[in-house]
């Protein structure tokens, strides 16, 4: 699908103000072939990415590092998720939720397991129990703040209908805390911006949960280089989080999961060993149930 000025222009009526301009792309997409080509060691790989424009790719099938591609599936992307979201029953609310044991250090971007997050994602919302809940969002790594080290911080970013904060708060906080976990879930005020603000992809600086007014850093050319790298390895849509709709974010009609209860078991009467409880007979007496099968002396 060719994006055209119509496109842009229903994003600004759902309230969307700050969609990638086809310049800004350009620009990316040069960015990205000048780190690669100082990185990898096979240029064959970068020569079809060099023919990519806003309105074809120059490869048979569009990688996940192709910044055109990227933003010719975020315009097709965003009025699905509005209308999915929009027919939903709500709260709305935006979660951002990570793990310290998903974080890597410089260097070592190749080694996020994307599997493990998703896994952990649905298992949290499997634990509502509602078959109407929707959840759409992006498995994104920024770069960490200096005093961190200046590795890569991962998380899931998505928008969730259906479910309470305070749900939300129980099932995706960690039982365990440690170092490098963190979770913020904020009701939606604007539902175009923000499924635009979960659905971007580009490589940023680590945004603080609440001190919104630091500014993050901007991620250096070996960052970029490292990041591009990764995506060059992914398919599109690897990182996309799907959960109550199908890839072309269309209601799935589920049932409700069936809540089983656990009876708690029981512990027997140690009845053989009641002789020696506290208050029972005594070591010298000689009745029946003392001089039974297990005499004392």
């Amino acid at each position: 699908m060719k994006p055209n000025n119509s496109e842009i222009h229903r994003l600004a009526k759902r309230g969307i103000t700050d969609f990638e301009t086809v310049a800004a792309t350009e620009r990316l997409q040069n960015d990205m072939l000048r780190r690669l080509e100082r990185t990898l060691f096979d240029a064959g790989r970068l020569a079809a990415l060099a023919g990519c424009d806003k309105n074809h790719c120059g490869r048979k099938k569009c990688s996940e590092v192709c910044q055109f591609g990227t933003r010719r599936r975020r315009l097709t992307e965003i009025p699905a998720v509005h209308r999915l979201i929009r027919k939903s029953a709500g709260p709305l609310y935006e979660v951002r939720v990570g793990r310290g044991a998903w974080s890597q250090p410089a260097g070592n971007l190749n080694r996020v397991s994307i599997a493990a997050a998703k896994k952990l994602n649905r298992w949290a919302l499997d634990q509502l129990y509602n078959p109407d809940l929707i959840a759409v969002g992006t498995f994104k790594v920024s770069v960490a703040p200096k005093h961190e080290g200046s590795g890569w911080k991962c998380e899931i970013h998505q928008i969730i209908a259906g479910a309470k904060k305070k749900e939300l708060e129980k099932v995706f906080s960690s039982s365990r805390p440690a170092a490098g976990n963190f979770l913020k879930v904020k009701e939606v005020t604007n539902l175009g911006q923000t499924i635009s603000d979960v659905l971007k992809r580009d490589v940023q600086g680590w945004q603080h949960l609440y001190q919104t007014e630091i500014t993050p850093d901007r991620p250096k050319r070996r960052h970029r280089a490292e990041y591009y790298s990764w995506l060059l390895s992914l398919r599109p849509n690897d990182r996309m989080i799907r959960y109550g709709c199908d890839r072309y974010f269309n209601r799935l009609k589920k049932k409700p999961r069936v809540v089983h209860h656990k009876i708690r078991k029981g512990h027997p009467m140690p009845i053989w060993l009641e002789r020696y409880m506290f208050g029972s007979h005594p070591s010298t007496c000689t009745c029946i149930r003392c001089m039974g099968p297990y005499p004392l002396n």
